[in-house]
């Protein structure tokens, strides 16, 4: 049994494997609780080669598709800005215009919790006006797309693909949580499976 973390009553528990697109094969998790708590979870089950992406984001292709699964780490050089996965990481389907809104949302969000700083508020401003920049055609962004697992993309003949090197992929975020269900170290686990 497990028990609400709202009420205590016993929670539901519909878990479920689908094939989707772009992703493999993706584990699927639903709990919920007469008492309306409810919670759902994806997480891509299958790994690929590590793999970098990297376009010159313009006015004329926003409308680029970007799949970023929860191993997906986003940065933009030029800004200063990078977007790593963490255990509550959730993947999504965008395009280049929807990220740059993503990281619009972010830094407004940021200039709001530091408006005494006027540093702070400073270089958000600066962020924001190279990302309007960017959206009129008067400058372009590098967006780089790194997952250690393999499993974003970016849809387009103009991004960069490249394999990262074992060294690479190592050093970046997973935003996964890592569970032991079976109390057993690794020397004990290949003895059992022998």
């Amino acid at each position: 049994m497990i028990p609400c973390p709202n009420c205590g009553e016993e929670l539901k528990t519909v878990v479920s494997t689908y094939e989707v697109p772009f992703f493999g094969k993706v584990l699927l998790t639903s709990i919920s609780c007469k008492c309306g708590f409810k919670h759902a979870d994806s997480i891509v089950v299958e790994t690929r080669e590590p793999v970098r992406y990297t376009i010159k984001i313009n006015r004329n292709n926003l409308f680029t598709k970007v799949i970023r699964s929860t191993s997906g780490t986003i940065r933009i050089p030029e800004i200063g800005v990078s977007v790593e996965p963490g255990p509550a990481s959730q993947a999504f389907i965008t395009n280049l215009e929807g990220v740059l809104d993503r990281i619009e949302g972010i830094v407004r969000t940021a200039m709001r919790w530091n408006a005494e700083d006027e540093e702070k508020v400073g270089r958000c401003r600066w962020i924001l006006e190279r990302i309007q920049n960017t959206l009129h055609g008067e400058e372009e962004l590098t967006l780089i797309l790194e997952d250690p697992l393999g499993n974003s993309l970016i849809i387009s003949d103009e991004a960069f693909r490249e394999i990262m090197s074992k060294e690479e992929a190592e050093r970046l975020k997973k935003g996964l949580t890592v569970i032991d269900i079976t109390g057993l170290n690794e020397e004990e686990l290949l003895e059992r499976s022998q």
